[in-house]
């Protein structure tokens, strides 16, 4: 095969990277998996014809552009195709050397880095029109203190750099819970242009259903688009969504499309919005990347990574705006057990997912693949010390060490 027809995909331990993945093998490309772990969910692919290995990004960004740099020379790569944000990130800042020696679809970095930042986004939004939560971006701490009693609860911190509703998302109810969080999150160790912990924003909390706007761009013109929205969520009072469903809603997509046009982006983008009460979308943050539900774009009609590939072989591909509506997907090993085993009230959440499957007979579907064993076996250890870890905690048992 041609160099083209090689794609090196990184963050193989992601979910979604596993779907693109399985995407582009059934296409007959040759897939160079990699990670900065040894243990990644999409090395045990069959789809994944070579496993490498790079630096953290996170602990060492420029030694990981050049170990990617380097796998790509090695390899024989055509493509390259980064699916976590800290992956982007990086490969975008040094996008001019990268792509001496492999193609790729990413934002250039003065754009990349409007979405990346939280409190930007916020700024570019409101600009455009598009409706944002009241937010504030304190200088300091006793900014916080002097804001604290003004403000209506509750309100939620936020990191402006980075991904992870557990890691970067502080809830505050009163003043004084306020300047606790928002100083225990402020002093987490700042890691420069992918995370940044060090200057919090404070948004007042949006109680409602989240819904996502999936896209891919060239040079600033939509070429694909799926609306999904958040049934449940892992962890469940916010966070990726375990249990989705795509969906209609043209209000979402006109913002979407308004905001990554501005920016004249380039590459997948998902934009994060939630509703009020009355039902108004709120913009909650711009992920410029692939997205954790990417299964369910890609099962409802929309191969995301398939047109990445040809936006970077072929320079552009036919727009897609059609898809499937009303498909659910689950992902059962490990996130849904997940989800059944942390719930207040199991049996209730047991019964609606049972009613759910039963009155959407042919328009639900999950990432297991029988046809791929791998990392089904893989999700199936997890699952299982996901259970032995519930079972212990809630018993009082010894704790699980390492499994």
């Amino acid at each position: 095969m041609t160099a083209v027809s090689r794609v090196l995909v990184l963050n193989a331990r992601y979910k979604h990277t596993l779907a693109a993945i399985r995407s582009l093998g059934r296409r007959n490309l040759e897939i160079v998996a990699a990670d900065h772990t040894p243990w990644a969910m999409s090395f045990f692919s069959k789809y994944t014809m070579k496993r490498c290995l790079y630096r953290s990004p996170k602990r060492d960004m420029r030694g990981f552009v050049l170990d990617v740099v380097s796998i790509a020379e090695r390899e024989n790569v055509g493509v390259i195709m980064p699916i976590g944000v800290d992956t982007s990130v990086p490969l975008s800042l040094y996008k001019p050397l990268v792509e001496k020696y492999a193609r790729m679809v990413i934002a250039d970095y003065k754009s990349l880095i409007v979405a990346h930042d939280k409190a930007l986004a916020v700024k570019l939004a409101e600009r455009l029109g598009v409706p944002v939560p009241r937010t504030i971006v304190p200088r300091s701490l006793k900014e916080v203190k002097e804001v604290a009693r003004e403000l209506e609860y509750p309100v939620v911190i936020k990191r402006r750099r980075g991904s992870g509703a557990r890691e970067g998302v502080r809830y505050a109810h009163n003043p004084r819970e306020l300047v606790v969080k928002y100083r225990e999150l402020s002093r987490r160790p700042a890691e420069g242009i992918i995370e940044d912990f060090s200057r919090p924003m404070i948004q007042e909390y949006v109680p409602g259903e989240i819904r996502d706007v999936c896209t891919i761009f060239r040079r600033g013109e939509l070429r694909g688009i799926v609306v999904q929205r958040r049934v449940w969520t892992w962890p469940r009072e916010g966070g990726p969504g375990i249990l989705n469903e795509t969906i209609r809603d043209p209000r979402l997509a006109e913002y979407a499309v308004r905001l990554l046009r501005a920016l004249k982006w380039h590459g997948p983008a998902q934009v994060e919005f939630k509703l009020d009460a009355d039902g108004r979308p709120r913009l909650m943050e711009i992920n410029p990347k692939f997205w954790g539900t990417l299964e369910l774009s890609i099962k409802a009609g929309v191969d995301f990574p398939y047109m990445y590939y040809r936006i970077a072989v072929e320079g552009d591909v036919e727009p897609v705006s059609r898809y499937r509506e009303g498909l659910y997907i689950l992902w059962p090993f490990p996130h849904d057990v997940e989800y059944l085993l942390s719930s207040p009230a199991p049996l209730e959440d047991l019964r609606f997912l049972l009613t759910l499957l039963l009155e959407n007979r042919g328009k639900i579907v999950s990432d297991v693949s029988l046809s791929d064993p791998g990392p089904e076996a893989y999700k199936l250890k997890i699952t299982v010390r996901a259970m032995l870890r519930a079972l212990i905690s809630r018993t009082g048992g010894v704790r699980l060490e390492r499994w």
